[in-house]
């Protein structure tokens, strides 16, 4: 048994090398030792990011899909399938009538494989198609109406087709319901962030009545600012508990698997008459720095960003909670009158004087608790 363990962390190792290096061999969800140990691994972290999504988009709409009865929902590049069943088994409750999922990945062993040993809930009815992506070939007919399209880490594995991935979403997007989803998440490293946050861009220009339901704030609809820059590039550090097989292997492997880190978007039409516009709020997307004198961090407000300080000398108990923020967590805009026009600020902004801090949202899209005490 620990000859066999041994061999599977290597085998894990090999694929992370491969996915960082990208080199990792085009069909490696054909090979059963490969797809054993990506599933065991890397899988679980798909699971919990599918979970973690749904979540929010839980929290963020309401009523979910316009009070659908039922969805049709699309996984491209399924692989093993976690994340589909993460993300789809979340949204569950959502939907009384249940889920028509259709999971598409170029191994069909791999699919195969996910559709047998996947104990699905009763309301979620699981199709597979085998798939050469971005080649949709006559993968447009298998669906007339999509309310969810999901996509994960197919950019990073296919870094020279993104014109074709762009080509292939937006004939999803010409399917996508009035109340639908597109979900795109990649790893959290700036190649891949990168081209996520662009193709989201094309999308928009795209489809102008499109916007960004998260994590951009304020809706946005224009180009990601992070972009400006050749540099920048933004992800998501969320906390989650992993299991302790993983977290063992993580440290043989010297990873360290203590958040969800991930570049991802939520792409949506408004729904009529549901989605009020919100508060001009900021998100912070970097760390939250505490340093002799002051806390400060990167902002953005969806168009803009600006690096956002306050001195400790002006602490007092209406921004006192400014120190607690952590990424991916948004504020009401305090009323800042000198964002630039995007790109990483050159110089601090400080905290206008006077002004409280009023939390909006937790990075998961709860309401943010000031009450939580200070670190």
């Amino acid at each position: 048994m620990a000859n066999k363990k041994s061999r599977n962390v290597s085998v894990i190792e090999e694929l992370s090398r491969g996915f960082t290096q990208r080199d990792v061999p085009e069909a490696y969800m054909d090979d059963p030792d490969l797809r054993r140990a990506y599933g065991a691994y890397f899988g679980e972290v798909g699971l919990e990011k599918g979970a973690a999504l749904s979540r929010e988009i839980r929290n963020l709409r309401r009523p979910c899909f316009g009070g659908k009865d039922r969805l049709s929902m699309v996984d491209l590049g399924s692989g093993t399938g976690e994340f589909a069943r993460g993300l789809s088994e979340g949204l569950l409750p959502e939907v009384a009538g249940g889920i028509d999922l259709l999971c598409v990945d170029r191994s069909r062993e791999a699919l195969k494989e996910l559709s047998a040993r996947w104990v699905r809930p009763a309301q979620i009815s699981l199709r597979i198609r085998p798939c050469l992506l971005p080649d949709s070939d006559d993968l447009f007919d298998e669906v007339e109406t999509v309310d969810v399209l999901s996509m994960a880490n197919l950019l990073a594995e296919n870094e020279d087709r993104l014109s074709g991935f762009l080509d292939l979403l937006a004939g999803f997007l010409e399917r996508l319901s009035p109340e639908g989803l597109m979900v795109l998440v990649e790893p959290a490293d700036r190649l891949s962030s990168r081209a996520l946050l662009g193709l989201g861009d094309r999308l928009l220009d795209l489809s102008p009545d499109l916007h960004i339901l998260a994590p951009c704030p304020n809706d946005r609809r224009g180009p990601c600012p992070s972009l400006s820059s050749p540099d920048g590039w933004c992800h998501e550090d969320r906390p989650v508990t992993f299991s302790q097989s993983l977290t063992r292997t993580a440290a043989t492997l010297g990873h360290i698997k203590d958040s969800l880190k991930m570049t991802y978007l939520l792409l949506a039409r408004p729904l009529p008459g549901t989605e009020e516009p919100g508060p001009p709020s900021l998100r912070l997307v970097s760390q939250l720095h505490k340093e002799k004198g002051l806390s400060w961090g990167i902002f953005c407000n969806g168009s803009s960003l600006v690096r956002l300080r306050l001195l400790n000398r002006y602490r007092n108990d209406g921004t006192r909670a400014f120190a607690r923020l952590r990424r991916g967590e948004s504020i009401l805009d305090p009323g800042l009158s000198s964002l630039g026009s995007g790109g990483p600020p050159e110089s601090f902004v400080d905290w206008p004087a006077g002004s409280s801090l009023v939390g909006w949202l937790r990075s998961d899209g709860t309401p943010w608790d000031l009450s939580r005490e200070e670190e």
